[in-house]
């Protein structure tokens, strides 16, 4: 083979393999080509799904090389953004790379990703941006800038550091102090009023001398630090609490305060805040009303005191003047059919006719005080309209005829039935009107009206009317009509004449009856006084219902139910319960006003049957009668509540009713007193013949008791009165002479009584107005009684009786720690048993004195002693 034909194939051998390394290259390099394009597309894919603005610059150009689409579509961007300096597309005018650019970083240049904010001048919103270098698919290394809109953070968290600089400034401007406390019991906080109250400089004098801020003990005797830190600690636990506190400033002045803790969550952990509010001016001021109340307390009390003598001298001298004018109408009327001269029979007339007249104005006197006295009572007996109205023209037509005017008289039919009603009131009501009329009238008529305005199968509404064409009133006269002895003006007294109580009179009974007297009037042109009522109707007499259920005088009236006693005075106690317990009502005990409160309240609470009646002193320690029965009505409850009390005066009376009292029942009492008082309220259950002989024993016991029971426990009560007196303590000293004066009556001693109701007199105002002869004489008629009565003292006294075993001494202790619990007082039937029990005379007294709580702890010992559980 030639050489040239070698030569040949080596060369075509050698381009052969060229061409196959270069294609090889070429088959390479297009794959390479593909897989950077792959990648660039996965990265632009990946890029342009983020949630975020992506913008990529070359790192020593600053061209963009990319921009996601949200980027475009906030700033506004079209393709053309690509190949421009970063510096210009995102800042206006912009001539250089900015300041701010992270590439000037240290730790942005060592690789180090650089987190920063700025402000965008064409969005005019914030943005947090995250700028890092990457690989880009051509192998080149990039900025990249990851961009989060921020602007509603920022504003956030503006508003929220505008709140918390809001929230100091109201926590310093508040008025008042405010402390807060971490639950490690550490204050974290005060505000400028409670550096302010306790005159320190700053709040870190205030935390390091809040212990000098408070006395070493507060008034109940507790150490306050220890009650402090207690308390907030109940308060992390129950939210809230509420103190009385005494704080001190540091130079020990006293600071009376009420402090309020209030549990509060923030950034999920507790903080107490304790608001102290500085209670010295408060209390002053309420010194202050103190001492308003008790002027006005006593001026009151001066008041009632003027107007009772006034009831009681009203009442007194009306009783005591119609018993001779009684005599001098009468014996002027016999004395008229002697065989006499004209002249002295016409004397004797007008003495006749002014007796009538001057009895007229002592009824009109006695009515008012009976009305004022709450003693006015109202019959229930059928009467005929008709037969009213004839009596009413009857009586009044001389008067009519005397003066030349009409009268006219007409009552509508009404339904053909009787109406029940107290006719005898009715008709005096008329009659006022009437007369007043008339008086009043000296030309045209008057007129006497009624007519049916409402009728049903059970009742009749009647509108009545009095007119006249007499000489009327102005506005001004008619507000003064119905005060008591006030007429118009005071020309009518001395021109007419009258006592001024006749509308008094007429406007209360009206009242009573359930309607309202009204009056128009002109003056110069006449009066119209009217009023409605309703009168239940029957076909006849054996149709009329008893208005409540009466016993004849030899009958004692059995009852069911359970009734409160709120008394202080054991021996009122013993007196009430023995009686009720007679005719089978059961009793509970409260030995104060506030121990009945709390006795209702719990069996409000318990869900336990109300009361069906309680029975409520007056004057008792703690909390008399008149506070109780005001918070036990506020309680919602409706059973009645009766006072047991001798102060029965008008003024009483009203007193009681505005604290809801309905009725009264006077001390002492008899038995058919208190039995009209219960079927007031029950109805009885049975009725019994009164066994005389039973009674007279059971009373003479009872009074032996009594007698026995006012020994024992007034050996000291003139000392203790004395040293009251002395102590300044009027009130308890009234108090222990209105009980002193209660018991002497139990027992009928009324020279005592007398004695104790002079002293309790004169201190009734709050002030000692005693004197030393009336100190004396008490003094003297209480130990005269108690010498008297030492007998039955002796005799009273317990014979020694067998003892119990120890097994039924278990069982009656058991019994009575449930009766004492429950302030049953049926537990005195058992003091033989007791007694009979060893060392048990001290629980017999208690219970004899219904010292019942005393009793109870007394219980407790001799269970323990006879392992009583």
């Amino acid at each position: 083979m030639s050489y040239w034909v070698i030569a040949a194939i080596i060369l075509g051998i050698v381009v052969l393999v060229a061409f196959i390394f270069a294609y090889g290259r070429y088959i390479q390099s297009r794959q390479k080509l593909f897989k950077k394009t792959a990648l660039f597309n996965n990265m632009e894919k990946l890029l342009q799904s983020m949630d975020t603005l992506i913008v990529i610059t070359e790192i020593e150009t600053d061209n963009i090389i990319f921009v996601n689409e949200k980027m475009k579509m906030d700033f506004g961007f079209t393709d053309d953004v690509i190949g421009e300096k970063c510096w210009k597309a995102f800042v206006k005018d912009g001539t250089e790379r900015c300041k701010h650019c992270p590439k000037y970083d240290p730790d942005f240049i060592s690789g180090k990703p650089v987190v920063w904010e700025n402000h965008s001048p064409i969005t005019n919103r914030y943005y947090r941006i995250i700028s890092r270098f990457i690989d880009w698919p051509d192998g080149t290394t990039v900025f990249l800038e990851q961009c989060d809109d921020i602007t509603e953070l920022k504003e956030s968290a503006a508003n929220m550091l505008e709140t918390d600089e809001y929230t100091h400034l109201l926590f310093d401007a508040m008025p008042m102090s405010c402390t807060l406390w971490d639950k490690n019991l550490k204050i974290i906080n005060c505000n400028k009023a409670a550096l302010n109250l306790f005159g320190v400089k700053d709040k870190e004098e205030f935390n390091e001398r809040f212990a000098d801020l408070s006395p070493e003990f507060q008034p109940n005797g507790e150490n306050s630090i220890e009650l402090a830190f207690t308390t907030i600690r109940e308060t992390f636990e129950h939210k809230y609490f509420c103190v009385e506190w005494m704080h001190q400033l540091l130079n020990g002045e006293p600071l009376p305060c009420e402090v309020t803790l209030v549990r509060l969550k923030h950034k999920g952990e507790y903080l107490v805040a304790g608001y102290t509010r500085d209670l010295r001016k408060h209390k002053a001021y309420l010194d202050e009303i103190n001492k308003a109340h008790e002027n006005l307390r006593l001026a009151r009390d001066a008041a009632e005191a003027a107007n009772q003598a006034k009831s009681i001298f009203m009442a007194n001298m009306s009783h005591e003047i119609r018993t001779p004018m009684n005599s001098i109408i009468g014996f002027s009327e016999l004395a008229q059919d002697d065989d006499i001269s004209p002249k002295t029979k016409k004397y004797l007339s007008n003495i006749s006719e002014s007796a009538e007249w001057l009895l007229q104005i002592i009824n009109d006197i006695l009515d008012i005080s009976k009305i004022e006295a709450g003693k006015m009572e109202l019959e229930r007996i059928p009467f005929d309209l008709h037969d009213i109205f004839a009596h009413c023209q009857l009586e009044i037509m001389p008067k009519t005829m005397e003066k030349g005017i009409i009268l006219y008289c007409y009552a509508e039919p009404s339904i053909g039935k009787k109406m029940l009603g107290d006719p005898l009131r009715l008709r005096q009501t008329l009659l006022n009107l009437l007369s007043n009329a008339v008086k009043f009238t000296n030309i045209g008529a008057v007129k006497l009206l009624a007519s049916v305005k409402k009728t049903d199968s059970g009742s009749v509404t009647i509108h009545f009317e009095v007119k006249d064409s007499g000489i009327g009133m102005s506005p001004d006269q008619i507000e003064k009509i119905f005060e008591p002895f006030i007429q118009a003006d005071d020309s009518i007294t001395r021109r007419y004449g009258g006592t001024g109580l006749g509308l008094t009179i007429t406007r209360n009974i009206i009242s009573m009856m359930g309607g309202t007297l009204q009056v128009e009037s002109a003056f110069g042109v006449g009066s119209k006084f009217s009023f409605e009522l309703t009168f239940d109707i029957i076909d006849d007499d054996s149709d009329i219902p008893s208005p409540k259920t009466s016993f004849k005088d030899m009958e004692q009236p059995r009852f069911k139910g359970e009734v409160l006693v709120c008394d202080d005075n054991s021996m009122n106690q013993q007196v009430i319960c023995e009686h009720l317990e007679k005719v089978g009502l059961q009793t509970v005990i409260a030995e104060n006003g506030k121990v009945g409160v709390d006795i209702v309240a719990g069996r409000m609470q318990n869900g336990e049957k109300p009361f069906d009646l309680i029975f409520m002193d007056i004057h008792m320690p703690v909390m008399d009668g008149l506070e109780a029965a005001s918070k036990i009505t506020e309680l919602g409850l409706k059973t009645p509540i009766v006072a047991v009390t001798a102060n029965i005066m008008a003024n009483d009376l009203e007193l009681y009713r505005v604290s809801g009292i309905a009725d009264f029942i006077g001390k002492p009492f008899t038995s058919q007193e208190l039995w009209k008082c219960l079927v007031t309220y029950f109805s009885p259950v049975s009725f019994s013949i009164i066994d005389t002989h039973r009674q007279a024993i059971d009373n003479e016991n009872l009074q032996k008791h009594l007698k026995a029971h006012f020994v024992k426990n007034n050996q000291t009560t003139y000392s203790h009165i004395t040293k009251a007196i002395a102590a300044g303590d009027i009130r308890l000293a009234h108090r222990l002479a209105h009980t002193l004066k209660t018991n002497a009556g139990q027992i009928d001693e009324k020279r005592l009584q007398k004695a104790a109701a002079t002293v309790e007199g004169m201190l009734s105002t709050g002030k000692n107005l005693l004197t030393e002869a009336q100190s004396r004489i008490l003094e003297t008629e209480l130990q005269s009684v108690l010498e008297k009565l030492a007998v039955f003292s002796k005799a009273n006294a317990p014979d020694s009786p067998k003892t119990l075993d120890d097994e039924k001494a278990r069982e009656l202790l058991v019994q009575l720690e449930h009766m004492l619990i429950n302030r049953n007082p049926e537990c005195i039937h058992l003091l033989d048993d007791i007694r009979a029990i060893p060392k048990a005379e001290e629980l017999a007294c208690l219970i004899e004195d219904y010292e019942f709580k005393q009793a109870i702890i007394t219980l407790s010992g001799l269970k323990a002693r006879f392992g009583v559980h």
